[in-house]
């Protein structure tokens, strides 16, 4: 296994992914939320008064509730690293699916495969090159062209595919990122 797919199927990764989609999902709530909200100057006398009353009062409480809230931590710490988990999972998952994400993966494969073949024609056609120039130049001349033009080719077809790999990966990213906060 790759240390790229090793990484993308850990727990901390799909906790990290489950966080990131339900704060982009709890932003997208935000500018509804504004709009209802109404706020009057005798609202904000009647807090600011509360709030000095429970300022004082705060010392005492906050040592009993702090013995009672380590406890209650404790569990929905566990029960959130748990959601969020399942929530990551669930998001890669899509994004893993999704069509762009396997055309990506298609043409990328492509492109290593393409650029591997490139490689193997030129080092071939140099070899071969070299063999035949020690025995005949005018013929030298002739295959070197033919084999510059095969690794041409191939270089080309390399090159389309990069291309290719390049527009998929766009693709699959702006995909991607419409399934998070979904």
């Amino acid at each position: 296994m790759s240390p790229i797919t090793t990484i993308t199927r850990s727990k901390p990764f799909y906790v990290a992914a489950g966080a990131a989609d339900l704060a982009v999902k709890n932003l997208r709530e935000v500018p509804a939320k504004f709009s209802t909200l109404k706020v009057e100057r005798r609202d904000i006398e009647k807090a600011v008064a509360s709030a000095q009353v429970q300022a004082v009062q705060l010392p005492a409480r906050a040592q009993a509730t702090a013995v009672g809230v380590v406890g209650e931590v404790v569990g929905k710490t566990d029960a959130v690293y748990g959601e969020l988990l399942g929530r990551g999972r669930s998001v890669v998952g899509r994004i893993r699916r999704q069509k762009a994400t396997q055309d990506l993966k298609k043409d990328a494969a492509t492109t290593v495969r393409r650029t591997k073949a490139t490689s193997t024609v030129a080092k071939k056609s140099a070899a071969q090159t070299a063999g035949t120039a020690k025995k005949a130049t005018k013929r030298t001349t002739t295959t070197a062209k033919k084999r510059a033009a095969t690794t041409r080719s191939t270089a080309k077809s390399a090159t389309t595919s990069a291309r290719k790999t390049t527009k998929s990966a766009a693709k699959a990213t702006s995909a991607g990122a419409a399934k998070v906060g979904s």
